[in-house]
């Protein structure tokens, strides 16, 4: 029964994340991090679940299968994420320059601004920094 909700609770998870990680520019890679981090409903689950148990909506087997599918819901997703999904420092630098860029609001560091005659390497390109990495893709 755990199992069977579990696998319920990611399958909802991954289609309400994903897309709209994909759609926010990131890759593949990235997008999964996100969506398998992404714990929602860890506090409030166990918050309903024990109010279903103190007003006697739901008893004590089936509060226990709730919390566990909440908790596991939680857990063993960003186990996953941490093992086989998370991204380096440098690619999120790059999908964050790249997702300010295509809104159109770039920050202080994604520009190039002149210092008494030098060119401040605060606003390196997409290539520069990571080998075109995000660049246009």
């Amino acid at each position: 029964m755990i199992s069977v909700f579990l696998a319920l609770k990611m399958v909802t998870k991954v289609v309400g994340v994903f897309p709209l990680a994909r759609l926010h520019y990131m890759k593949v890679k990235e997008a999964s991090y996100t969506t398998l981090l992404m714990a929602t409903g860890l506090t409030f689950g166990t918050i309903s679940a024990l109010y279903g148990l103190q007003n006697g909506i739901i008893d004590q087997n089936q509060y226990t299968v709730l919390v566990s599918v909440v908790f596991l819901s939680a857990f063993v997703p960003t186990l996953i994420a941490q093992k086989f999904f998370q991204p380096t420092i440098e690619m999120m630098h790059a999908w964050g320059h790249l997702y300010r860029r295509r809104l159109g609001r770039l920050s202080v560091e994604d520009v190039d601004t002149e210092v008494e005659g030098e060119v401040a390497k605060v606003g390196k390109t997409d290539r520069d920094m990571f080998g075109g990495v995000y660049e246009n893709n």
